[in-house]
């Protein structure tokens, strides 16, 4: 038989639930914030609502002629774009209303509040995905009513075909030309952006390593990607004997949150989102100032509501999302335009 809710028993729920809430905390999914394209960093309490993330500086990658007699050139540094994070605190609360406690709807109740372990965490991933599925705005309204700023330093928003940089006229584009579904010949055009279109902020040529393909749940996309990383010929070719030369070197991260609203309803309009990155050189940073946790309810802590009688719990969390630069990521909506 059930235990009994009231306050004799109120310790034991509270222990019972906190235990379960750390249990449910570990496996909520967490498929970005975890798939290396994140920068994540604790932020220290009591050490302000604010913090300042900067690209590392450049300097020249090659040597000039030093004339005999004369000095060495000085190498020229040049510091990137900085981008400045809010921290924001996120939270949502379940009560147990005298009713309940006095019907003793045990199972209903345990299940509702272990429940608050996924809220914040949720949250946070969700966040983190409407980064990029906004990434062609500069600026979205999520599911609280705020208003977010998804710039990047430049002013811009994340996927711009003419990204400035600090020390050169130079421009970049990271949208792939035509915004094509993903396939072989898609994955070659934006594999040519990474040649062709990623600069340091002095204008030269730079190389990084777009190690992995990033997508929402679509079914086929994510079937035409496995089909190309993992096929052992050419997938294109008749002959099963031709190499396939994208097999096993890339790896591919599947994003349920990608194709949603800002309040988390389907969007299909982004169905087939996809990108390249690299994860080396990932811009984006996530500061977490209080990981999710749960507040209870106890003697002497107004957790029982004098006029309702409720028991409250309750989940909070308290982080900031910034991205500096966009030379890390290539992208295309798939839309064709």
């Amino acid at each position: 038989m059930a235990p009994q809710l009231n306050t004799a028993t109120l310790p034991q729920l509270t222990d019972l639930v906190t235990r379960m809430f750390e249990k449910g905390l570990e496996q909520v999914p967490q498929v970005l914030r975890k798939s290396g394209l994140i920068n994540e960093m604790a932020i220290p309490e009591w050490t302000g609502q604010f913090r300042h993330f900067s690209e590392l500086p450049d300097r020249n990658l090659y040597a000039t002629t030093k004339d005999e007699g004369a000095n060495a050139e000085q190498a020229r540094i040049q510091y990137g774009y900085e981008k400045q994070m809010q921290i924001k605190r996120i939270g949502l609360d379940v009560g147990i209303t005298v009713e309940e406690r006095k019907q003793n709807k045990y199972p209903e109740v345990i299940r509702r509040l272990t429940d608050l372990s996924e809220v914040c965490p949720s949250k946070i991933e969700l966040d983190l995905n409407h980064r990029f599925t906004f990434g062609f705005a500069t600026s979205y309204t999520d599911n609280s009513g705020d208003v977010v700023d998804v710039t990047v330093w430049d002013g811009f928003a994340l996927f711009y075909t003419a990204h400035t940089l600090t020390g050169s006229a130079t421009t970049y584009n990271n949208i792939v030309p035509g915004n094509p579904q993903f396939s072989k010949g898609s994955l070659a055009a934006a594999k040519r952006l990474t040649v062709e279109e990623t600069y340091n902020n002095l204008g030269e040529k730079v190389s990084m390593d777009f190690n992995t393909i990033i997508c929402t749940d679509d079914e086929d996309t994510n079937n035409q990607i496995d089909e190309l990383l993992k096929a052992t010929a050419d997938i294109s070719s008749a002959n099963a004997g031709t190499f396939n030369v994208y097999a096993n070197t890339m790896k591919k991260v599947k994003l349920p949150l990608l194709a949603t609203t800002a309040t988390g309803a389907v969007d299909t309009t982004k169905r087939k989102y996809w990108w390249i990155a690299s994860t080396k050189d990932t811009q984006m940073h996530l500061g977490m100032s209080e990981a999710p946790y749960l507040k209870t309810p106890m003697d002497g802590n107004n957790g029982e509501d004098f006029s309702s009688e409720n028991w409250n719990y309750a989940s909070r969390a308290a982080y900031g999302i910034a991205t500096t630069g966009a030379r890390w990521i290539k992208f295309s909506t798939w839309l064709g335009s």
